[in-house]
């Protein structure tokens, strides 16, 4: 008999965003010491964004039968 894995979502997503926000965190910092607010948001939501990405794929779900 084979069993099924199922993914803890929850948990992969809140290792993702921990994550990211450090990857973020340090790239804002990378050429500054003092980077603008502005910056370090950004570049924590791309982090995020990338980590999510990598462990997660998106499909294309298009309902307009």
């Amino acid at each position: 008999m084979v069993k099924a894995m199922k993914a803890k979502e929850y948990n992969l997503i809140a290792q993702c965003v921990e994550t990211g926000v450090m990857l973020g965190w340090n790239r804002a910092r990378k050429h500054t010491d003092d980077p603008d607010p502005q910056h370090i948001r950004e570049q924590i939501e791309r982090a995020v964004l990338n980590e999510i990405c990598e462990w997660f794929d998106f499909e294309d779900v298009n309902n307009d039968n």
